[in-house]
């Protein structure tokens, strides 16, 4: 298994640049566009409380010095309270299920590792396959359109937002290409609703942390399927050969709520 990984990996600063203003004419027309083409991409949500801002890096650097100490069950605290999904630590993650890993909570370990990029860190990806094959648990595949949009639901939300970007120019240069500002919007707005949808309603991926009993057979502990919601205490297994509900408490999301 490998060690932590001690950078901190910091982004490097963007420089502001200035644009050019748009002419006076049909200014008003191309910000009225944009709002709209803004209201129907970003998803309406609930404020939060205020809380005290996360600091990966300072969690990171905490959470290396209480490991190197082997504190590692510190450790683990430390590295958790720099977790923010919204902007996922590489190395933060990683060290977080190494240090798990450490302790023997392997499908904890896997979830965390699964939080990382697995296919772009090779150390991550073989950390992940020794938990995996220490539990002896398995991936299952998501199920439904549903499940397959919340899988591409990045890219399409990406194409999504390109779309809108291509309506507004179209919109600028005027004409008869305002039909096609029109329709460009109208699609990118769909794509966009699609990927809510899929998450507020479809499949999700996570993994278990605790057993579960299904009709084919009992899922061990660190597997990795697509659930959704069932009742209030409960998440219900898609995959095609695994259908079953298991307690709220035994499943932990692998792409948690941001909110």
């Amino acid at each position: 298994m490998r060690g932590l990984l001690l950078s901190t990996n910091t982004p490097p600063r963007i420089s502001a640049t200035k644009l050019p203003r748009l002419p006076a004419r049909g200014r008003y027309a191309a910000l009225s566009w944009l709002l709209l083409a803004l209201a129907a991409l970003v998803p309406i949500s609930t404020p939060a409380h205020a809380q005290d801002p996360i600091d990966p890096i300072g969690a990171l650097n905490e959470g290396n010095r209480l490991f190197r100490d082997g504190q590692i069950e510190e450790a683990v605290e430390a590295y958790r309270s720099g977790y923010d999904p919204a902007s996922v630590h590489p190395t933060l993650v990683y060290n977080l299920g190494t240090a798990l890993h450490h302790l023997d909570r392997l499908p904890e370990a896997i979830l965390w590792y699964r939080r990382g990029d697995p296919g772009a860190d090779p150390w991550l990806e073989e950390n992940l396959w020794l938990a995996r094959r220490s539990l002896g648990s398995q991936t299952l595949p998501p199920a439904g359109i549903l499940g397959t949009l919340a899988g591409l639901g990045n890219w399409i939300r990406g194409v999504a937002i390109v779309l809108a970007w291509l309506g507004l120019g179209l919109l600028l240069l005027g004409g008869r290409l305002r039909w096609a500002a029109a329709v460009t919007f109208v699609l990118a707005s769909l794509l966009y609703g699609s990927v809510i949808v899929s998450e507020r309603w479809g499949a999700h991926p996570a993994v278990l942390l605790a057993d579960c009993e299904t009709a084919a057979g009992q899922l061990p502990a660190g597997t990795e399927a697509w659930v959704r919601k069932g009742s209030q205490d409960s998440w219900q297994i898609v995959a095609r050969s695994a259908q079953a509900v298991c307690p709220r408490d035994a499943v932990a999301l692998v792409y948690p709520s941001q909110r």
